[in-house]
This record gives C-alpha cells, structure tokens and sequence, in this order.
C-alpha cells in the first residue's frame, strides 16, 4: 500500500511539474510536455535544421532540429560516438528507440544532453543545455512526457 500511495504522490508531483505548461510539437507531430514558464525564442535562420528554440530562464535551453536522416539509426549514432569516447547509449521512450548522449558545450562549459530519433526520413534531435542540476534533472522529465 506504501508503494501505490508513492507511485501516486510521484505521478502527482510530475504531472503539476510538467502538466501546467506549453507544448512543444516536434517536426513528426509528437509532442513534449514543457516547465511552466519555458518560453519559445525565436530561432536564426541561418541555423541549419533549426525548428524551435525554448528557454526557461535562468539554466535550461532546449533546441530542436531536423536533418535528413540518411543511414543514421539511433544504434549507430550511439556507437560512433562511443567511439571517439563520448558518453551514448540508445534508450526507448514512448515506444521510440532514441540516442542519449552527453556532452559539454565549448562556448560555455554547460553541460548538453542530447536526444535523436529517426522520423522517416528524417532524423530529430533534441538538444538540451543545463546550467544546474536541476535543469539537467528536467530534461529526463520532459523526455519522459514524449508522445
């Protein structure tokens, strides 16, 4: 009864978290469950696969693109990374196989969690950059509300 009773108080807390806020809509038509507060910028056109630009002030940044896809699988996105040793494994969230990655952001040192996905044709990536702890715990969380 314990165990019901947390698991109930965690979807709680998670859908007041996240429940509240704008949606983002990725290029294939699903869709992310966003902070309250995280605002859409505007985007530079001169930004190769940039489709969106969300904010939430003053530690979380989250871009979307879309590039054609090719050869790429999320499988083999995560082995070439690997490779040249950096942090990537292939995860599956809402039904869909993604690229997980980690990396550091050379303007900043801010740390960046990536996320990719084929659509078709198309590969989707989700890129996050974390100033806190806090804003690198809420990507697993928007993540977590792909549908």
């Amino acid at each position: 009864m314990t165990a019901i009773l947390a698991a109930v108080m965690i979807l709680v807390f998670l859908g007041t978290a996240l429940g509240d806020g704008p949606v983002a809509t990725l290029p294939d038509g699903h869709r992310l469950a966003l902070p309250e507060g995280m605002q859409e910028t505007g985007t530079d056109p001169t930004e190769t696969g940039l489709g969106a630009d969300w904010v939430l002030e003053p530690d979380l940044e989250m871009l979307i693109f879309s590039y054609e896809a090719g050869d790429a699988t999320a499988m083999s996105l995560a082995e070439g990374l690997t490779a040249t040793g950096r942090k990537a494994e292939v995860r599956e969230i809402g039904g869909t196989e993604f690229l997980v990655y980690q990396d550091t952001d050379e303007a900043d040192g801010a740390l960046c969690v990536g996320y990719a996905c084929r659509a078709g044709e198309r590969l989707i990536e989700i890129s996050f950059f974390c100033g806190s702890q806090r804003a690198a715990d809420l990507t697993r969380e928007i993540m977590e509300s792909y549908q």
